[in-house]
Formats: structure tokens, C-alpha cells, sequence
């Protein structure tokens, strides 16, 4: 799809840092390519896809190597989950790869050679699934620490504690709001679609919820993921943020669904 060109804020850079650097730190803590074969593919691929991004949008729209931009972060973020897709479907458990040694002042880089296995327990099916859950606790941590001692934190939920829908909805809403401080999206919002059927049962087992971003940073990069037949992941942060969340609470996240209709982000799921 081309770029859309939709008014969008500037990222607040931590966010956008965050962000990037959840996602990379994710793929090198499931060992599943060399770090330094990730980033050679992650420029081979930057470098095919820039030019056409960026006449897409037209001369002056995008500054090049800006994160904070939301033109050249959605643009950077596709680039890297694009990647993440290349590498993560039945790679190697065993690899060679090349890490750097400490050098004195003035001398050239040196580096050695280690062999990574990865955790033998850890399925290549499982991959997506934990690369996704990575980025998702970073998420959520930088955002207790940073909005933890303050009016704009997100309701607690206690650890296991299955809490009811109205509280789950008032934290998932808050996590919205702070994806929109951050500079994630012009707009956003978090509802309840279908209350559960037992009513008065397990908490919030079972409600439907719905988190809609308008003109979001990944816009583009999310719809040309999903327009791709064989990615396993999109850059689907609130997502991922939300899984954490759940998980903490005692919930589990099931039939989740990441769709974009115009300028919309709309992420559905139940909890369960």
C-alpha cells in the first residue's frame, strides 16, 4: 500500500526508541539469527524499500534517521519487523556470530567468534509468541516506571488477581492515553464490545474489548506487514502491551484481531 499522508504528532524519541529497541533486544534474546546477520538484512532491506517510501510521501515529508518523526518511524519500524519475519521462520537453533571485544582507544574493532544455541525448550512455533510477549513486558515496565508515581499511571491491577471488566477497561484505557502522551497516534480510545455471558461469573472472563487508534505511527507498516502472506509478526504494540498486562492480571489474551480500515488501527480481543 503507499503511505497514507494523515496529520500525525512527533513521537516523544523515548518512545519511539523503546519501541524499536524492545523489538531488536526481543530477537536477540530468542537467538534465532547472529545479531550481526540481523543487521546487515535489516540495511539490505531499509535500502530497497526507502526510495519508493519516500517518494511515495513526496519531497520534505520525512526526515531520514528522525525516530521521532512518524513518517520515518513507520517507515523504519516496517523495515525491522519485515526483518524480524525474515529471520524468525524456522531458523537455525545452533549459529556462529561475530561479538565485538573491548579495544583500547584509537584501535580497529576486533571480534570474536561464539557459537548461540538457543533454549532447546523454546519450539520454533513458539518464536512469534514469545518474541511478541519480549516486547510487550518492555512496553509495560517503561511505562510503570515512567508514569508509576504519578496522576497519569495505570490502575493497578494486582498480580493474579483476575479484577473485573470495568477495572480491566480503566487500565487498558489508561495505557491507551499513554501510548497518545508518547506521540503514538493523533487519537485513540478503549471499550467494552461484548460484556461476558456470565454475568457475575470469573471477573472479566470472556468481555470483548476494543482499542482504536486514528492515524497511528504504524500505520503503513502495520497494513504492508499484514499485506505480507508469510509475516508471523506486525508491529502491533498496544497489542503486545495488552498481553503483558493481561497476563500479569491472571488473564489470557484469545481471538485477537488487528485490522486497518482507512486511518484506523482496530484491535480487538477477549480475555479469557
Amino acid at each position: 500500500p503507499k503511505p497514507a499522508k494523515v496529520l500525525r504528532p512527533r513521537m516523544n524519541l523515548d518512545f519511539a526508541v523503546l519501541l524499536m529497541r524492545s523489538s531488536y533486544n526481543a530477537v536477540d534474546e530468542i537467538d534465532i539469527v547472529a545479531m550481526d546477520q540481523f543487521q546487515r538484512d535489516f540495511f539490505l532491506i531499509r535500502q530497497a524499500e526507502y526510495k519508493p517510501y519516500a517518494e511515495s510521501l513526496g519531497t520534505g515529508a520525512m526526515m531520514q534517521g528522525d525516530l521521532a518523526d512518524p513518517n520515518y518511524f513507520d517507515f523504519i519500524s516496517f523495515a525491522q519487523y519485515a526483518t524480524i519475519n525474515r529471520e524468525i521462520v524456522n531458523p537455525p537453533s545452533v549459529f556462529e556470530e561475530q561479538q565485538p571485544v573491548e579495544v583500547g582507544e584509537g584501535q580497529p574493532q576486533q571480534f570474536n567468534a561464539v557459537v548461540v544455541k538457543r533454549d532447546p525448550a523454546l519450539a520454533n512455533g513458539d518464536l512469534p509468541r514469545r518474541h511478541g510477549e519480549i516486547v510487550g513486558d518492555a512496553v509495560l515496565d517503561k511505562l510503570i516506571e515512567k508514569f508509576g508515581d504519578t496522576a497519569s499511571k495505570i490502575p493497578m491491577m494486582e498480580a493474579g488477581s483476575r479484577p473485573n471488566a470495568n477495572a480491566v477497561l480503566a487500565s487498558i484505557k489508561q495505557m491507551v492515553n499513554l501510548f497518545l502522551v508518547s506521540g503514538f497516534a493523533f487519537g485513540g480510545s478503549a471499550e467494552i464490545l461484548k460484556n461476558s455471558a456470565t454475568v457475575g461469573g470469573d471477573g472479566a472472563a470472556g468481555t470483548q474489548f476494543s482499542i482504536v487508534f486514528t492515524s497511528p505511527v504504524t500505520l503503513w507498516s502495520g497494513k504492508s506487514l499484514k499485506a505480507k502472506n508469510n509475516a508471523v509478526l506486525i508491529n502491533d504494540f498496544a497489542l503486545k502491551t495488552v498481553r503483558s498486562m493481561m497476563s500479569r492480571a491472571g488473564y489470557s489474551v484469545t481471538n485477537d484481531s488487528v485490522k486497518y480500515a482507512s486511518n484506523q488501527e482496530i484491535t480487538t480481543f477477549t480475555v479469557i
